[in-house]
């Protein structure tokens, strides 16, 4: 196969408006802050690549860290050789790129080279890296502490109309038993509850709230404690009743080392667009499949069903309204709790024309 020289990257901050401002422990949000990346070769496809974040006001400095200082380096690099080019871009930037912004560049560099690499190719990106199944399962995300109790269930019921069988809410507020039982008494026993903690508490606080979720069967609790402190969350995963998630805070393959190593989570959730791209991503898979762990993912379905698909160990995607519509190009719909992956070159996750002219600087 011949080679795809990259010819220039050019990266534009991109705040997308949320349908609706949502509340975590974190805080309040009205706005995805994203960077989009358009990668181009000599001759060849080009190659679109994002990051994305809820709130703050970080994507000027990360567009400009893309075009000022990555860019030049991936000038004349092989497009068909996407871990050659992650690996020139990383080895020079390890200080800025140990976590932050700089892996969330990086991320967004190695999404679009990956989708340039398919499109030349010829192939998509879920069957480059192994294609185990087409339909990848859902599990609907959103239980924002702003909701009502009317529209907590409303939400879930939504979800579950599409076949979902699983929701995600948020603990880590006065109401946490209420909203849970109401969840449960609403949607019976049979229905599986997610919680996510957001990093709230600490590892009394807990190991408190999961064994109040344990009596209301719920399967997991999400980020219990602060995400950097592997041994707390090791801690928490060896005394709690209910298995633990995390991983959307973790960067590279050797972070998720640790974590499944240590045996701190039971169910691996990358951020691709922050965890180190499509190339850290695969690695994070074939850790989850080695050590018996589940993999999930974090936010942004529409590219993240191709990877969680991919791999033998992919337990379900995270799925979310956030973003309008009309954002990108492809409308991803779940069918009987799942959603096909695009079978077109490359990733197949594409702005539309309108959502660049709109929000795109």
């Amino acid at each position: 196969m011949s080679e795809l020289p990259i010819t220039s990257i050019v990266a534009r901050p991109m705040p997308i408006p949320l349908r609706r401002p949502i509340s975590s422990s974190l805080g309040t949000y009205t706005s995805v802050e994203g960077v989009a990346v358009s990668l181009h070769t000599a001759d060849g496809p080009d190659g679109v690549g994002f990051t994305m974040g809820l709130g703050g006001a970080w994507s000027r400095a990360v567009a400009s860290y893309i075009n000022d200082e990555l860019a030049p380096l991936a000038v004349g690099l092989d497009a068909m050789s996407p871990e050659a080019v992650w690996r020139r871009l990383w080895s020079p930037n390890k200080a800025r790129m140990r976590a932050g912004l700089g892996v969330w560049a990086l991320s967004a560099v190695d999404i679009a080279t990956w989708d340039a690499f398919g499109k030349a190719a010829g192939v998509s990106l879920h069957r480059m890296l192994g294609g185990f199944r087409a339909d990848v399962p859902v599990y609907g995300s959103g239980g924002w502490h702003d909701l009502s109790d009317a529209e907590l269930v409303a939400e879930c019921e939504r979800f579950a109309s599409k076949g979902i069988t699983a929701y995600k809410y948020k603990v880590g507020s006065p109401r946490d038993v209420e909203r849970t039982r109401l969840l449960r008494e609403s949607m019976g026993d049979d229905f599986t509850l997610l919680a996510d903690a957001n990093q709230r508490f600490d590892v009394r606080g807990a190991l408190e709230a999961a064994a109040m979720l344990a009596d209301f069967g719920v399967a997991w609790i999400e980020e219990p404690v602060l995400a950097d402190s592997v041994d707390d969350l090791a801690d928490v995963a060896a005394r709690s009743p209910v298995p633990t998630a995390a991983g959307e805070n973790a960067y590279f393959g050797w972070g998720f080392r640790e974590i499944c190593e240590r045996r701190a989570a039971s169910y691996l959730q990358p951020d691709v667009a922050r965890c180190g791209g499509v190339t850290e991503f695969r690695k994070i898979a074939a850790l989850a499949d080695t050590h018996r762990l589940a993999l999930s993912s974090h936010l942004w379905h529409e590219l993240s069903i191709s990877l969680v698909g991919a791999s033998p160990s992919g337990w379900a995607a995270e799925y979310t309204e956030l973003l309008p519509e009309g954002t990108f190009t492809r409308s991803f719909d779940v069918v009987d709790g799942a959603i096909t992956v695009p079978d077109a070159p490359g990733h197949a996750v594409e702005f539309t024309p309108e959502a660049i002219e709109r929000w795109a600087q």
